[in-house]
């Protein structure tokens, strides 16, 4: 990657809007709390004049806003173009999305990014690209984007605080299951490590982040696991949740993250799918792998996407039907 063009990009810019994928993890809000903090930072060593402004295109889930110095600007759940359009885009000097490039995953937002792509710098880690934004940083080999972060802040000799190497472990630890998936290299430690000792603390992160959950997202979860069904010789566990599960628990929807993990304690299992009915009666899919079969390839057949071993796309069936199609699709590669 060459980081200059990007570098000269914003600390050119006086006005910059962050923004990210719909139903962000903890990738996307980890980079952009840390990419707005190192942008702030950057700026007021050199006494030039700034703006940062966040973008989130459905709700933080609320385990992660700690990470967030101020109230964001966020569109509701249904997808309303009127919040974007009252943000007033043209004023922004430089528009930065980060860990996506597919135009599926900015609802309401895509066309105006393709129309201005000579304002819109992408930084992504993910294989789908769509081709948004005249500068990019995308390589598919980083197991989370805050590693491109971490190196963009080198390069550019940007301050690393606490505050940014927070949102910067943040990042790297829940893309990569606290470390323990397959893209995790030595630069993930060695990066992690310089996060540590910029500030970050491992232990309280965890708890902030898995430990702080109501009892309505561990009663969702019990539900759910009562879905689960195994599959081509218990290789394959697949689970649903409806909307009226999520009603009977009294959760919700940014709860469900990390709940299509849990069949992975089964020795026997390759790859888990977790199913979300929505509003709109279309169905959210969640895969994971072990490693052993490229679920980005399945993700793809239904125009979805993601990495090898964790992907995810939006089936425009109604959950039964899309659970049929979705076995069937896993059991032919399986």
């Amino acid at each position: 990657m060459n980081f200059n063009q990007a570098i000269e990009a914003i600390e050119s810019a006086q006005q910059i809007l962050l923004t990210t994928h719909v139903r962000p993890d903890g990738d996307a809000i980890g980079s952009m709390a840390a990419l707005q903090r190192l942008i702030e930072q950057a700026a007021q060593k050199s006494g030039r004049p700034y703006r940062t402004q966040l973008l989130f295109l459905s709700r933080v889930p609320a385990h992660y806003r700690f990470l967030l110095a101020e109230e964001p600007w966020e569109v509701s759940n249904q997808i309303d173009p009127q919040p974007i359009a009252a943000a007033d885009l043209n004023s922004f000097d430089l528009i930065i999305v980060v860990d996506t490039n597919a135009v599926r995953q900015l609802p309401g937002l895509s066309d105006y990014l393709i129309n201005h792509s000579e304002r819109v710098l992408a930084i992504d880690h993910h294989l789908a690209t769509d081709g948004i934004g005249a500068i990019r940083l995308i390589d598919p080999h980083m197991a989370a984007l805050g590693e491109i972060i971490f190196k963009l802040a080198l390069a550019a000799d940007w301050p690393l605080d606490e505050t940014a190497a927070t949102a910067l472990f943040v990042a790297l630890s829940t893309d990569t299951g606290w470390f323990r998936f397959e893209n995790v290299s030595a630069q993930t430690y060695e990066i992690a490590g310089a996060l540590v000792a910029a500030g970050a603390q491992p232990h309280l992160i965890f708890r902030k982040i898995f430990q702080q959950f109501p009892p309505a997202r561990v009663k969702l979860l019990a539900l759910t696991l009562q879905t689960l069904q195994m599959y081509c010789d218990d290789r394959l566990a697949v689970m649903h949740i409806t909307r009226e599960m999520l009603i009977q628990s009294g959760a919700r929807r940014s709860h469900i993250e990390n709940m299509v993990n849990e069949p992975q304690q089964i020795a026997t299992v390759l790859v888990t799918v977790l199913l979300v009915e929505q509003d709109d009666n279309t169905t959210r899919v969640s895969f994971r792998s072990s490693g052993e079969v490229d679920v980005n390839k399945v993700a793809r057949q239904f125009n979805g996407g993601g990495h090898a071993s964790a992907a995810g796309a939006t089936v425009n069936l109604p959950l039964d039907d899309a659970r049929s199609r979705i076995i069937n699709a896993l059991t032919a590669v399986m």
